[in-house]
């Protein structure tokens, strides 16, 4: 295009620098929220200029009739090609932000707005208040916002994302002015620009010659939610909604929210940005003053919806000016779609009247901890508030303001905290604490735990004393004095030792025992005091000795007696009795009061005897108390009921496996076995010479089958008295299998069925309620009090079980409500189904997801896709106490589709059933390991010349290097395998080729031994992590020799266990190691062995196990 528009000449202005450039030509784009970059090619006849000092300097690009241009710093400068007169130079414009992509740093803001936090930033830079605008409406300070691991522009791009704030820039010749804003009434608003359709004709003006419209399908329905310490019991969620079909919903948890106005501002925000691009516009124009974040008027458009008002998005600006070049140049200016000179831009644009919102920044990789120090105010011990929060200063603060200041309250984690009760022992100032970060998210501290360093050491010395647990305080103010708790436990010295610094008080509400095995002795400097409300009781083996230093006074309301060798003296009101003459000073006394003392005493003994066995209403009121405990002992007790549920994946059956098993054992020898063995094995498919069938009874026992053999079963015994706890294991059949039946390969192929996924969830009520009636029939007084489920699944077992731990989380409306509902005689009166109170998971164990649901009625024939109908396979975050998900690092079939569980997920050395298990113990893997490939060949050439067999040598060499096989190994084979069929030969006038033809097929192919013992590593692993957290588990058997492991596996097994547990950081497998694990162990499950009698097809449906494109595993996020 050429004209008045095409002619304009570019300028690139440099105020600082002289420089006789001219402009060659220029293209780059700017767009919202993000920095812009222009690249300029440049001539100059300065053949050595020197182009370094440009770098930082200001410049202004013109290419505009009315002085339209960017403005810029110059960034990447470089030097090119010299002619006879001109020499190439070239440089890069850039707004001043892009410098703060090289500059990190990591600060904390407290109580400031985004607006006040930006400007600190850009103020540190040199940017100053007069090169930067805000238009956004007030906004609530932040109480906490904190710049870790960011650069700084990608701070300012972060808080503006979240805020809703979009920036831009307006340049001029002197500057580029950074406009933030939030609102489209602050964007400055462009004349009106025709539109002309793209043709040989010239436009006397700057017009729009393409301009295309495009509308997508967005989210509709945003919903928030967070939670306030404050005021836990009030659901803070907002939701915003747009009335668009179909109704798909953004839920996220947690989102910082002050209040529920600021919520419902973040919710309508977030809808916002989801529904920015909803419709958007495309063009082309040879308008200069089009600016990304400007408004610009579309006219004449023949589609009358186009016209109006657009928001531009983003442009990127293109200009040739080939007449600056005086002589042949070197480089080429023409562009592939033939633009030669002139200026024209492309743009991206959105109605004027939708707000745009920037998308939010990738996540910040996750803080997962960090070391603090304690702060407070100056003078301050003790500092925190009401909910038990203190300040803290990290490490990497350069404020190092050290006091009430340094951070925000932080929350401290207890071990116990509840309605008025709880444990409570709050970091004071100056202690070093462990901060971890809710989410990962370095603006929300929590403190775990302290550490002791150089300068505040442990209370005793170590390692001398490190056989002591101790609990001390300190005196505060700190005078040196401290109470303490020790527990000693160095053999033959075991001591528990308490001290008080100053008083110790003791109450107890009801009784109290104290039984010493040697000695007792107790200093008191003071007075001792005994307060007892009814009755003092001494009773010693030998002696009682009370001795004073003056006086000893012995003080009774009512009577005292003395009883001695058979006497007693006794002091009442009435004087002084005694049971015989009192000898004083070796004489006897004659007082004749004694001597009726003695004579009463001793002729009416029966009456004495009668008032000692009348207990006194005191004694009475202590019996009675004692029955009523022992009859509430009597009343039994409610039961937490643990119920391991275990779904097994497809083509697993615990039975069908156990009825074949001798004919696979690994010590099976069926060619000596007695004949009905013999018989047995070969009507399941076994002919003796390693070939098993290609159904539920052609595998082993999977891991849920072992694991759930391990699982503590109380079904059918009696409980213990006064027991609490009692445990079921239930097996729920996999996938496409009857137990002692034939498998449903349609079921087997979709997922669908009365075996499919499913089903098996709505059959799991039946059998659990099974157990249950079994374990009342063997305690009849048992009443449950609560339910905690355990729950494994495997393959497509495990998307079961992910469905099934959403149905318990359902409660009340669950199918295991329905089932055993409230009130039940089973079940305590307070049991009814509310997750919080009675019914919880424990333990969620998974090995390798996959769903894979078919639906061939509506052509769906892949499970590599994520629809997987009327299922729920996310698991909510704290649906569990721990969930575990063993992930299978060398599956990739194309068929097995991973459903991830995200972070959650292990990924371990192994193909998908040597984690979850059901391979033999010894098989013949016999597989093409290519795609078969065809070629045509003379018949009288060998197939081994045909360009197929060439490039199936090259694929089984590249196996080969893999490690699949070993060398050394009997009956090991890698090669090509070849079949060939016949060209029907074709006539030509009546007479057939005169070279006949074959088609060659040749795939690479393996044959090789291979041992099924992998997943037994994998059934220790996932046993270990599940006692970890509490699931009854019995140990391993060492005796058993299905589930011992070879030796050369144990060293393995050590690694992996170490990794999954997290006491490693990595898996730390020697190169070896891996070897023997490809070699031997990993099965090869993806391959290209057709479905039977299809060897010779190119169909892809029946490679049934075909690998993906890129053997790269398709994973489906957790949605």
């Amino acid at each position: 295009m050429s004209g008045a528009v095409s002619s304009a000449r570019f300028t690139l202005q440099i105020p600082a620098v002289r420089n006789d450039f001219k402009v060659l030509a220029f293209e780059g784009s700017e767009a919202v929220s993000t920095l812009y970059a222009i690249k300029v090619k440049l001539v100059c006849e300065v053949h050595d200029f020197d182009m370094e000092p440009l770098l930082g300097q200001p410049a202004f690009l013109r290419f505009g009739l009315d002085g339209e241009g960017i403005h810029g710093c110059i960034e990447d400068v470089q030097a090119g090609e010299s002619g006879k007169r001109l020499s190439h130079y070239g440089l890069t414009l850039v707004p001043v932000l892009h410098y703060l992509q090289f500059s990190r740093d990591q600060q904390i803001f407290q109580n400031q707005t985004v607006p006040q936090i930006i400007t600190q930033v850009l103020k540190r830079h040199g940017i100053l208040a007069d090169a930067f605008r805000f238009h956004v409406q007030t906004l609530p300070p932040r109480a906490y916002c904190t710049q870790y691991g960011e650069s700084d522009f990608e701070f300012i791009q972060r808080l503006c994302a979240e805020d809703g704030i979009t920036w831009h820039h307006q340049h001029s010749v002197e500057r580029h002015l950074l406009v933030f804003t939030d609102d489209t009434v602050f964007l400055p608003t462009l004349h009106a620009t025709t539109y002309r359709q793209d043709s040989a004709m010239v436009a006397e003006h700057p017009v729009v010659h393409r301009f295309s419209w495009h509308a997508r399908t967005r989210t509709s329905r945003v919903t928030r939610r967070d939670y306030d310490l404050k005021r836990p019991h009030l659901l803070l969620e907002s939701r915003f909604v747009a009335d668009f079909t179909p109704g798909l919903e953004d839920y996220r948890y947690p989102l910082a929210m002050e209040n529920e106005k600021r919520g419902k501002q973040l919710a309508r925000q977030a809808l916002e940005r989801h529904r920015a691009d909803y419709e958007t516009a495309e063009g082309q124009s040879n308008q200069p003053t089009l600016r990304c974040s400007h408004l610009f008027e579309l006219t004449e458009h023949p589609r009358k919806q186009c016209n109006g008002l657009w928001q531009l998005l983003e442009v990127t600006h293109t200009g040739r000016q080939p007449q600056v070049l005086e002589e042949h140049a070197t480089h080429e200016t023409a562009s592939a779609d033939g633009f030669t000179q002139g200026y024209r831009n492309s743009f991206r644009a959105i109605p004027a009247e939708v707000v745009f919102r920037p998308p939010l920044s990738a996540r910040r990789p996750p803080l997962v901890s960090q070391t603090a120090r304690v702060t407070g105010p100056k003078g301050e011990e003790i500092y925190c508030d009401e909910f038990g929060r203190v300040k803290i200063e990290f490490h990497w603060d350069r404020a190092e303001l050290n006091s009430e200041r340094s951070s925000c309250w932080v929350r401290v984690s207890s071990n116990w905290a509840g309605n008025g009760f709880g444990a409570m022992t709050l970091p004071r100032v100056g202690m070093e604490v462990v901060v971890t970060f809710l989410e990962g998210d370095p603006d929300q501290p929590l403190i775990t735990g302290c550490v002791i360093n150089k300068l505040t050491p442990a209370p005793y010395r170590l390692p001398e004393h490190k056989t002591r647990t101790v609990l001390r305080s300190r005196s505060s103010p700190d005078t040196g004095g401290y109470n303490e708790l020790t527990l000693e436990d160095r053999a033959g010295q075991e001591l528990v030792y308490l001290r008080a610094q100053r008083d110790m008080e003791l109450q107890i509400l009801h009784d109290s025992r104290l039984e010493v095995g040697r000695d007792r002795r107790e200093s008191i400097q003071g007075s001792s005091q005994t307060s007892v409300g009814k009755v003092i009781a001494v009773e010693a083996g030998q002696h009682v000795q009370i001795k004073a230093g003056a006086n000893v006074v012995l003080d009774a309301g009512a009577s005292i007696t003395l009883k001695a060798g058979g006497h007693h003296i006794v002091i009442d009101e009435g004087g002084i009795f005694s049971s015989t003459e009192i000898v004083m000073g070796g004489e006897v006394s004659r007082d004749e009061s004694a001597k009726r003392f003695a004579s009463q005493a001793t002729g009416n003994p029966a009456a004495r005897q009668t008032n000692a066995s009348q207990p006194s209403p005191e004694e009475s009121e202590l019996e009675e108390e004692e029955e009523e405990v022992e009859l509430e002992d009597e009343t039994p007790a409610g039961i937490t009921l643990r119920i391991g549920v275990f779904f097994d994946g497809t083509g697993n059956n615990k039975a069908n496996s156990e009825t074949v098993a001798a004919c696979y054992a690994p010590d099976a020898n069926l060619a000596e076995a007695a004949e009905e063995i013999q018989k047995h094995c070969a009507a399941h498919g076994y002919d003796g010479n390693g070939n098993s069938p290609d159904n539920s009874y052609g595998n082993d026992v999977s891991n849920i089958v072992r694991l759930h053999e391990l699982y503590t079963d109380h079904a059918f015994e009696v409980l213990p008295e006064k027991t609490k706890q009692a445990s079921l294991r239930v097996y729920i059949e996999g996938i496409g299998t009857t137990a002692d039946g034939g498998d449903s390969l349609y079921t087997q192929a979709t997922g669908r069925g009365e075996t499919g996924v499913l089903a098996r969830v709505e059959q799991s009520p039946e059998k659990i309620m099974e157990q249950i009636r079994s374990l009342i029939d063997s305690n009849p007084n048992a009443l449950i009090e609560k339910i905690e489920f355990d729950i494994f699944g495997f393959s497509r077992g495990a998307a079961a079980a992910r469905h099934f731990a959403n149905e318990v989380l359902k409660g009340k409306r669950s199918i295991l409500a329905k089932a055993l509902p409230a009130g039940s005689p089973s079940l305590s009166s307070s049991f009814d189904w509310d997750p919080q109170s009675c019914i919880g998971i424990n333990f969620i164990g998974l090995f390798d997801t996959v769903a894979a649901i078919t639906n061939p009625w509506l052509l769906d024939f892949t499970g590599a896709n994520s629809r997987n109908p009327g299922l729920d396979l996310k698991l909510p975050e704290g649906c569990a106490s721990k969930v575990v998900h063993l992930v299978a690092r060398d599956e990739y079939r194309e068929n097995f589709a991973l459903n991830s569980l995200g972070e959650i997920d292990l990924v371990l050395p192994g193909a998908h059933s040597d984690l979850g298990g059901g391979y033999l113990p010894r098989a013949r893997e016999k597989l093409l390991l290519s795609s078969p490939v065809t070629s045509t060949i003379s018949r009288s050439h060998e197939a081994t010349r045909s360009a197929a067999y060439v490039a199936a040598e090259k694929e089984a060499f590249a196996w080969y290097t893999k490690g699949v096989i070993e060398d050394d190994a009997p009956g090991n084979q890698l090669r090509v395998a070849l079949w060939e069929t016949p060209v029907i030969q074709r006539l030509e006038r009546g007479r057939s080729t005169p070279d006949p033809q074959k088609r060659v097929y040749a795939a690479a192919m393996i044959e090789r031994p291979v041992h099924g013992e992998l997943s037994l590593v994998y059934l220790r692993i996932m046993r270990e992590l599940g006692v970890r957290h509490g699931v009854p588990f019995e140990a391993i058997d060492k005796n058993d020799s299905k589930l011992s492991l070879p030796e050369e596996l144990i060293p393995i097994h050590t690694k992996l266990e170490a990794y999954a547990l997290g006491n490693s950081s990595v898996e730390g497998l020697t190169i070896k190691e891996r070897a023997l694990l490809r070699s031997r162990y990993i099965h090869l499950s993806a391959h290209w062995n057709a479905a039977k009698d299809f060897n010779s097809s190119d169909i892809s449906i029946v490679f049934i196990n075909r690998p993906t494109k890129d053997k790269q595993r398709v994973i489906h996020p957790h949605e």
